[in-house]
């Protein structure tokens, strides 16, 4: 099911709270996303979680996924990214959480 969603995601760090936030709109929709995370071993290369988890490669059982909103199957790819963003903004992401200052 997850395959044919499109959204945005957030990744939680249960241990020191900090929130990552992204989206997911491309074919396999979230769960192909998600499933880019499983195979680099948590990280997907995002330069902060993969800090995280070279320091320790259990780090990433921390981690909680969740989806903060659900995006129409037509959405485009700057339309998901604009609704990231907000996203970021307005959880602080980028100042105090893990995604990478841009």
């Amino acid at each position: 099911m997850l395959s044919s969603i499109k959204g945005v995601y957030l990744i939680s760090d249960s241990l020191t709270g900090k929130l990552y936030v992204g989206s997911a709109y491309g074919e396999d929709g979230i769960w192909g996303r998600w499933s880019q995370y499983v195979s680099t071993n948590g990280h997907r290369n995002n330069k902060t979680l993969k800090e995280l988890i070279s320091e320790n490669e259990n780090y990433r059982s921390n981690f909680k996924f969740s989806i903060l909103m659900l995006l129409p199957k037509t959405i485009t790819p700057d339309e998901a990214i604009k609704k990231e963003n907000l996203f970021k903004e307005k959880l602080g992401s980028n100042s105090f959480g893990l995604n990478n200052k841009n």
